[in-house]
């Protein structure tokens, strides 16, 4: 019976000393999967906190805590291409650093790298051993779930943008400069007169009014409207004709007041910036809904369009 017993002991202490040897005292993890997704978009999500809600698969538990299935993750230092982060589960912790690396224009590759120095004693090693790898299999998760965030443009820009062809080539313009943002009343006070103007040409009317409002300096806002037509009509004081090349052009939808048009319209900025499109002429607004007539702005529905090259 002693025999038996000694020959299981030593059997026991021979597996520890395997695993001792077998679980190295410091181990490194790293983890990279690519995403459809420009680098400069993945980076306006992930260095500015106010956006972590929108792709953070779990919930946010505190001012720098998130949770994410049975984890909770400390965020430390958010850098230019990534952040450092804690993660904890019910018995240990692991810290890493989860990065957003250039991978060509529209590509980032995504990169989670851990170290974790593990105890010299040989029971407590092992089990470390295991809620390390629970962890990691957490933050590969994690970033799974993020490649699949940042894959959808539509989560990324928060409107879908398609690339269409120039379909309205002629319209009738004209121009003020104002000391404020444009209202309602002032802009459409310049639509009316530009659709006077097409009337009192014989010409007829073919698309939606558009809009542009360029600030310049702190109280500077250069504004034009335009009306498409179906027919080019002579430029007659502050009437101009507008010419659009018949080429290829961004469009993009959204509904709902001012500020959600300019949101939209710093957002298609940033897909052309991101992809490195080159532009021949102004972005616009297509003003479907009339303004006017429908003074519940959290139904105006306005059409973004951004002519470029390619």
């Amino acid at each position: 019976m002693k025999k038996w017993l000694t020959l299981i002991t030593v059997f026991i202490v021979a597996c520890l000393i395997t695993l001792y040897f077998l679980i190295p005292a410091t181990k490194t993890e790293t983890y990279e999967i690519t995403v459809d997704c420009s680098p400069g978009a993945v980076a306006r999500h992930i260095i500015n906190k106010d956006k972590w809600q929108q792709w953070w698969p779990g919930k946010k538990i505190g001012e720098n805590n998130y949770s994410f299935q049975n984890c909770n993750y400390k965020i430390g230092e958010i850098l230019l291409n990534g952040f450092k982060t804690i993660v904890y589960n019910d018995k240990d912790s692991l810290s890493g650093l989860l990065q957003f690396i250039y991978f060509g224009t529209d590509s980032t590759q995504l990169k989670w790298t851990s170290v974790y120095t593990f105890s010299k004693n040989p029971l407590k090693r092992l089990g470390q051993y295991k809620e390390v790898k629970t962890i990691n299999n957490n933050v590969i998760s994690l970033v799974n779930d993020m490649q699949k965030y940042f894959s959808i443009p539509t989560n990324v820009y928060g409107m879908k943008i398609t690339e269409e062809k120039v379909k309205d080539s002629t319209m009738i313009a004209t121009k003020q400069t104002f000391d404020h943002y444009p209202s309602i009343n002032e802009i459409y006070s310049m639509i009316r007169s530009v659709q006077n103007y097409i009337k009192d040409k014989n010409g007829t009317q073919s698309d939606y009014p558009m809009l542009n409002v360029h600030k310049e300096g702190a109280a500077r806002y250069e504004t034009m409207v335009a009306v498409p037509t179906t027919k080019d009509l002579s430029p007659e004081g502050k009437f101009e004709i507008k010419k659009m090349v018949l080429g290829n052009i961004l469009e993009a939808e959204v509904k709902g007041g001012v500020q959600r048009v300019k949101q939209g319209e710093q957002e298609l900025a940033n897909y052309v910036d991101d992809y490195h499109k080159i532009s021949p002429a102004i972005p616009f607004q297509s003003l479907v809904t009339d303004r006017i007539s429908e003074t519940d702005s959290s139904k105006w529905v306005t059409r973004l369009y951004y002519p470029i090259f390619y």
